[in-house]
């Protein structure tokens, strides 16, 4: 899994390349509610969020148990918030 976030040019900001062993981020949007936004992001295709579609990601991440917020979630959660403040996407690019 590889994660872009991109500009509203689609020029490449940061990255982050891996979940973790336990594949804790992709674990959780499997389990995520049905028309959810976490729910629509492909473990083996990319997924490409817009701006508005971060809003909602960022906030169905959030409403995570605190248990469950791994490290790399915080991570994409930033990624997120990061791409949304841009103006800009999220990529990810499942295996």
């Amino acid at each position: 899994m590889y994660l872009y976030v991109e500009n509203r040019l689609h020029e490449r900001i940061s990255e982050l390349v891996g979940d973790d062993a336990e594949a804790s981020f992709m674990a959780a949007c499997q389990v995520a509610p049905e028309g959810s936004v976490m729910s629509s992001v492909q473990r083996y295709g990319d997924t490409m969020l817009n701006e508005v579609q971060l809003g909602w990601f960022v906030t169905e991440l959030s409403r995570l148990p605190e248990g469950k917020k791994t490290d790399v979630i915080r991570q994409v959660m930033t990624m997120a918030q990061e791409a949304a403040s841009r103006h800009g996407y999220l990529y990810i690019s499942g295996d």
